[in-house]
């Protein structure tokens, strides 16, 4: 199956460029700067990768064609879509995105979001029925790995012996996804035949709170250290986490907004269709931080 895919510039789509591709699901990368992104990927590459703006093509040039193209996925590209800024960019974004897959001769497209962006998908559902789109959204809970922000925020955190209990997330509850997962079921599923015009959930197989998530980081990063938890308000996170933790402000505020949305989100409607068999969360924490 030949794949084209964009949202490069997030983690997800970043490392998608490494993992997404195999013998059966071969890809072709979008990116907008190529001689930048190249000096920020931190993994051999896999995938083919083509310079193209999205938020600046409207139309094919002329030296791009991929044959019997069969799949695009668009990881999106914005930090979120509430923003009406930030909507009109991921519009045109994916706009442009749809036409180079249907001058292609595609016509079957994945978008893959977050929860919090569930509210806002009615304008990302409008656009893909006005160009008459096989389309499928995908609402992808947190990802557990390398380069995102939970391994990097609780990856420092487990480093310390005075850890920071923020009562509000400690006791939320989820079902965080290994990242090299999410890579392997895009693969997995029908895509052809099912899902079509469907909004799906994705998340991780156990359901864990951010406290128990964390607590499997300690065991994996120090198995035989004491630590002490030390209770503090949400008014004294950020200040805490981004001065003695060493967690870049940005990774802080994506951290909070993405929890106030997570939730145990509920697999049944792909997995009757497709099962899938996810990486244990320890597993995954071994090999991929």
């Amino acid at each position: 199956m030949e794949v084209l895919i964009t949202g490069l510039n997030t983690y997800l789509g970043r490392r998608a460029v490494s993992h997404l591709n195999s013998d059966e699901f071969r890809v072709t990368g979008l990116v907008r700067n190529l001689p930048l992104f190249n000096k920020r990927i931190l993994e051999p590459v896999t995938a083919k990768l083509l310079e193209i703006d999205l938020f600046k093509t409207h139309r094919t040039p002329m030296n791009f064609s991929i044959k019997k193209l069969q799949l695009g996925v668009y990881f999106t590209q914005v930090p979120g879509l509430n923003d009406a800024l930030n909507m009109q960019m991921e519009l045109i974004s994916l706009r442009n995105f749809i036409q180079l897959c249907q001058d292609n001769g595609c016509d079957r497209v994945i978008y893959i979001a977050r929860l919090m962006d569930s509210s806002y998908i009615d304008a990302i559902q409008n656009l893909f029925k006005e160009y008459r789109v096989k389309y499928t959204v995908v609402l992808q809970s947190s990802a557990v790995g390398k380069e995102t922000i939970l391994s990097d925020i609780f990856g420092k955190l487990s480093k310390s012996k005075y850890i920071p209990y923020w009562g509000l997330i400690a006791n939320l509850r989820f079902r965080p996804i290994p990242l090299l997962d999410v890579y392997r079921w895009i693969r997995t599923m029908p895509w052809e035949q099912h899902f079509i015009g469907e909004v799906i959930y994705l998340g991780g197989e156990e359901s864990l709170s951010c406290k128990q998530l964390f607590l499997r980081y300690m065991q994996i990063n120090h198995p035989n250290s004491g630590y002490q938890i030390i209770a503090i308000s949400k008014w004294m996170a950020k200040l805490v986490y981004t001065r003695f933790f060493k967690i870049h402000k940005e990774n802080f505020d994506e951290f909070r907004r993405v929890m106030r949305y997570e939730s145990e989100v509920d697999n049944s409607t792909w997995s009757k269709t497709a099962p899938f068999t996810f990486t244990p969360m320890n597993q995954t924490m071994l090999v991929d931080q």
